[in-house]
């Protein structure tokens, strides 16, 4: 059978995110057609905004209506600033695409309370179950029958990474932490104190204490996959480094000593193309560029401690949502993901 040739659009082209996706889809087998759509940007050479795009085929930014746009494509990925994905929504889905993923965080939370407890007011509640969470180690079944996926936050990705395989086999206990550094291409183009790099540089620091937005969908998910509810707090701090999230959790459990969580880990993402088990603790800087995660398990007795480590603008966001695509289009999932990092970065 021969593989489907797909014609993409990239809504928001103009910021890192979206500069991320031109550069993964410019170099993916299947993509035959890459729209790339930027109100700020219109008119402008997408490597002249990107300029690791410059050895690519050369893209123009262009200024269309999402619905023109999304007219006959069979990807539509939507990388626009938080909240307005759900504000355009009614006029991509009119021009039928075959397929949508946000990158947002519009549509990863199914239930309409919920979603107002960590973002506000939601335009379009109806569409929120009509929405996949797009993680395919937890949910690839699902995701292969869908056409509207929500890509998970790079964060959230981190920690549910992290804890999957111990709830999966309902060793989690209730009222985790987790502790998790990022780099400042996750809080995206535009520049503020917090990701100005003479602030940034040489500094670490604590943000949205006791209130990350990613905690929803994180206790979302793991409360899913546990089959009961679970609570993850997740203790988010900002790095001197631009790509790269490192997250770390400490378990003493007792049994958890009857156990070998590494083997738990180990069989549950055989299957699973991206995740590594190292026998050491992973770095930012191995994964950097790259959609693979550097997970390490540590256990002394009841003492268990687990370190992972992923690109926040690939695996984190771009990458999985090329992923998610080749999963919804019955394309080998790691179709254009392959690719090594670059150790040091």
């Amino acid at each position: 059978m021969t593989a489907p040739r797909l014609k993409t659009v990239v809504l928001g082209a103009g910021g890192l995110v979206g500069g991320e996706l031109l550069r993964l889809l410019s170099m993916h087998p299947q993509v035959e057609a890459i729209t790339a759509v930027s109100k700020s940007q219109a008119g402008v050479r997408a490597h002249e905004v990107h300029r690791s795009l410059l050895h690519l085929p050369d893209i123009e930014l262009v200024d269309l209506p999402y619905k023109d746009a999304a007219q006959g494509a069979d990807v539509v990925f939507c990388t626009l600033p938080h909240g307005e994905s759900r504000m355009q929504m009614d006029q991509i889905l009119s021009a039928r695409p075959r397929c949508i993923i946000d990158l947002a965080a519009d549509f990863r939370i199914r239930d309409s309370g919920q979603f107002e407890q960590a973002y506000g007011t939601h335009q379009c509640p109806q569409l929120l179950k009509e929405f996949i969470y797009g993680l395919p180690e937890a949910f690839a079944h699902l995701i292969r029958q869908s056409r509207l996926i929500a890509n998970p936050g790079c964060f959230a990705t981190a920690v549910q990474l992290l804890l999957l395989p111990l709830a999966d086999k309902k060793l989690l206990a209730d009222n985790i932490a987790v502790f998790g550094v990022t780099g400042s291409s996750g809080a995206g183009v535009t520049l503020t104190p917090a990701t100005h790099h003479p602030f940034r540089d040489g500094n670490l620091f604590a943000y949205k204490m006791l209130a990350h937005q990613h905690e929803a969908e994180i206790n979302q998910t793991i409360s899913e996959v546990a089959g009961e509810p679970r609570r993850v707090r997740l203790l988010a701090h900002s790095g001197p480094f631009v790509r790269g999230i490192h997250a770390t959790a400490y378990f003493n459990e007792n049994r958890l000593a009857k156990t070998n969580v590494e083997q738990i880990y180990r069989e549950y993402y055989k299957n699973h193309p991206f995740i590594m088990i190292l026998n050491r603790p992973p770095q930012v800087a191995e994964v950097a560029l790259t959609n693979y995660v550097h997970l390490h398990i540590l256990q002394k007795g009841s003492e268990v401690e687990i370190a992972l480590a992923l690109d926040n603008l690939v695996k984190g966001a771009a990458g999985q949502a090329m992923q998610n695509m080749n999963l919804v289009f019955g394309l080998d999932e790691t179709a254009g993901l392959t690719f090594p990092g670059a150790f040091p970065c």
